[in-house]
């Protein structure tokens, strides 16, 4: 029986570890739609991992996660010169933005924010949405952002990256963003159900954003604050997303239907904070087919022509 000596087994051995080692970046890139802090510190020089931070430019040079780009949130749904709304910016402006960043379309990007209240989650959450929507595939959100981080002691910089351009090119899918002619022909096919994430005061008319034109809600609309989607305040907790059996809770307890095919569109004021209800029902919740209303109240409101409603509330069946 030719039997192989003990050194070759041990080289053939060490030899498939050595591979295995190899393989462990890119196998540890292998990640959901919501990453951990420890799970970022452990990747943070993985090949492909672009890290993009949605704070203002001002607190990215102070201080920010190493290796992260910037890309302010305001950049990602600028005032619209045409109407009284914020829009996400064309597919060719994404694509230029995306591009200068260094994003590919193989890159495994993730978004982060502040993290200290839940208007800072809002806009990571709504910067995973748009990109989403224009077919970024391998997207994350950091949950608690950059407050969790710094909270935890981890290191920071303020070395500005210069990243080779990148060949991600964006194409909208209109399925994840809802138009104001969509939204208003529903009121009468009732295809989809409407979920307004303002807080309730707002919701039922007690009061509005200034640069809100009417109080009130879409008719028929689910009332879910963003608010109660995150720990953000609580025992001065990071704002970081609740877990998925709370939000499965409280999904049941606002009205959404147990069907994960229904047609769900989101609403706020200006699409920031219904970036996080999409983000929610699609990542957490498994909601198939979730759309953001781009335009929300900021321009459903400035049409007179469409009817809105206070002190009542939504109805889905089951």
């Amino acid at each position: 029986m030719n039997r192989k000596p003990l050194g070759f087994i041990l080289y053939i051995l060490l030899a498939m570890l050595a591979g295995f080692a190899v393989s462990t970046p890119s196998a540890a890139m292998a990640a959901s739609s919501l990453v951990t802090t420890d799970w970022l510190a452990k990747n943070l020089d993985a090949k492909g991992l672009v890290i993009l931070d949605v704070r203002t430019e001002n607190n990215y040079k102070v201080g920010h996660i190493p290796g992260a780009v910037n890309l302010p949130y305001d950049n990602l749904e600028p005032k619209n010169e045409d109407r009284e709304c914020n829009l996400m910016p064309t597919p060719e402006k994404l694509t230029e933005m995306l591009q200068k960043l260094g994003i590919n379309t193989s890159s495994h990007v993730v978004i982060y924010d502040h993290g200290n209240t839940t208007s800072d989650a809002t806009k990571g959450a709504s910067a995973f949405w748009i990109l989403d929507a224009v077919g970024k595939k391998d997207v994350s959100y950091l949950n608690g952002g950059f407050t969790k981080w710094t909270f935890e002691g981890r290191i920071i910089d303020n070395k500005i990256p210069t990243p080779a351009a990148g060949d991600f090119v964006a194409e909208l899918n209109k399925k994840k963003v809802a138009t104001r002619k969509e939204v208003a022909a529903n009121l009468k096919n009732h295809t989809a159900i409407l979920l307004d994430v303002r807080g309730s005061e707002q919701h039922f008319g007690f009061s509005k954003r200034g640069d809100v034109e009417r109080f009130g809600h879409i008719p028929g609309s689910l009332s879910w604050p963003a608010d109660f989607m995150t720990h953000a305040g609580i025992n001065r907790a990071p704002a970081y997303v609740l877990g998925e059996s709370e939000l499965a809770t409280m999904a049941k307890g606002v009205g959404l239907p147990t069907d994960k095919n229904r047609n769900i569109i989101v609403y706020c004021n200006s699409s920031q904070y219904a970036g996080l209800g999409f983000f929610v029902l699609q990542e957490l919740l498994g909601y198939k087919n979730v759309s953001v209303y781009d335009g929300s109240m900021l321009e459903y409101a400035a049409d007179e022509k469409l009817p809105l409603a206070t002190n009542s509330w939504g109805f889905v069946t089951q």
